[in-house]
């Protein structure tokens, strides 16, 4: 049985070669640089050494498309050449949960002191589809994106991307048999069976069931039940729309398998369009796992959920506010403010605040060019390095990227 899953990857790989009638092949480019100056009690702080902390990043996604009468299949190939200096390069993502193999290797790895560089690539997607009347059946490498969150999604089981990424394009594939069913036009129901890594024996399998229904002509429902890793979810989300004003709560409730605690992970945001292409959205997070004062945020980084993203963010309460607008036909600036409080005796001491600024220009129809400025204020980390704010470590950083598809 072990050898099921990684059979299924190698048949997704090889039935597009006579199944299909159409074929194409697209790709990205994607050129990034990052500098960050850290000070006293900033990640990266060194100060017997320089603590410019400096990342770049050139990666190419080749992406083999085809489909013909009810298949279709997708290949995604990433190479990427990243160097760093005075940080450390990569770290654990969710998709690591729910992959059975890697499929990614390192062709160059180097380290030099503070400085480290990486040649590799990595198999993101390989996924098979077999379409029928109302009924969607895929095998392989392929992402499952689920929740109506803004900010955060509680319902995205498999992993989300977090408020402040920048490259939101492509969600990671994870290793799965995913079967949709859609019973009306406005209803679908999928379960999802996602492997756990080959060879692990404190990962377990995942499956989840998630039904998304429209309530009359401006809302919608979606409810979540699934054993993720070992843990049990149950969830629900509703969003709809009152006069003009754009509005969504959706929760999760976990029991989890090794500590066997319970806690809700819930959020409620509203959005709203103003004139002359400005957006406003605001939402506010709650999960009971986060800590509530700096004793516990520190302990928190070495949990499996924090390491791997699956819980969002360290502190358990969170304000996120975003505003967007369109500054010219082709450049569109947008503000993102994150505040964590963190409940202390002295409110000021666990406070901490996220700035990020983003111009974005677009060059071409494919094409645009990305500048981002983050700063972030609060206590830093201690003697021992632990965090002591949720963002308060964070250096003061600047990110130009340029990106383009063929």
């Amino acid at each position: 049985m072990s050898r099921w899953p990684s059979t299924c990857l190698l048949t997704a790989l090889l039935l597009p070669l006579s199944a299909t009638h159409a074929v194409e092949l697209t790709g990205r480019l994607s050129l990034l640089g990052s500098a960050a100056r850290a000070e006293r009690g900033d990640a990266g702080y060194n100060q017997l050494d320089n603590d410019t902390l400096t990342t770049d990043q050139q990666s190419l996604r080749l992406m083999l498309e085809g489909a013909g009468g009810n298949r279709e299949w997708s290949l995604h190939l990433k190479t990427a050449r990243q160097h760093a200096s005075g940080v450390a390069l990569g770290g654990q993502h969710s998709s690591d949960l729910f992959r059975y193999r890697e499929l990614a290797g390192d062709w160059h790895h180097e380290t030099d002191g503070n400085n480290t560089t990486r040649i590799g690539y990595t198999l993101d997607r390989a996924a098979y589809k077999l379409r029928f009347d109302d009924l969607t059946l895929g095998i392989g490498r392929q992402p499952v994106d689920w929740g109506s969150g803004r900010f955060w999604q509680p319902l995205n089981v498999f992993g989300a991307f977090a408020p402040t990424d920048l490259d939101t394009d492509f969600k990671p594939g994870i290793d799965a048999a995913v079967l949709e069913w859609y019973p009306s036009p406005f209803s679908s129901l999928t379960a999802v069976h996602a492997f756990s890594p080959n060879g692990s024996d404190g990962i377990k399998d995942s499956s989840a069931l998630y039904l998304r229904s429209q309530i009359g002509e401006r809302s919608e429902f979606a409810l979540l039940a699934g054993h993720i890793i070992g843990n049990e979810i149950v969830g629900a989300s509703v969003e709809s729309d009152w006069a003009g004003l754009g509005w969504r709560v959706e929760a999760a409730h976990y029991h989890l398998e090794q500590s066997g605690e319970t806690a809700v992970f819930w959020i409620a945001g509203v959005d709203y369009q103003l004139e002359e292409g400005t957006f406003l959205g605001i939402e506010w997070y709650d999960h009971g796992l986060g800590a509530t004062n700096q004793a516990t945020l520190s302990a928190l980084p070495s949990e499996r959920l924090v390491a791997y993203g699956l819980q969002p963010q360290l502190g358990r309460r969170m304000l996120g506010i975003t505003l967007e607008r369109d500054i010219t036909p082709l450049l569109r600036g947008s503000y993102l403010l994150l505040f964590s409080p963190l409940g202390e005796s002295d409110v000021q001491l666990g406070n901490s605040t996220l700035h990020q600024v983003n111009l974005t220009y677009s060059v071409s129809n494919e094409s645009d060019l990305l500048l981002s400025l983050q700063y972030a204020s609060g206590r830093g980390l201690d003697q021992q390095a632990d965090p002591r704010s949720e963002f308060g470590h964070l250096p003061t950083s600047l990110t130009l990227r340029f990106r383009t598809y063929f």
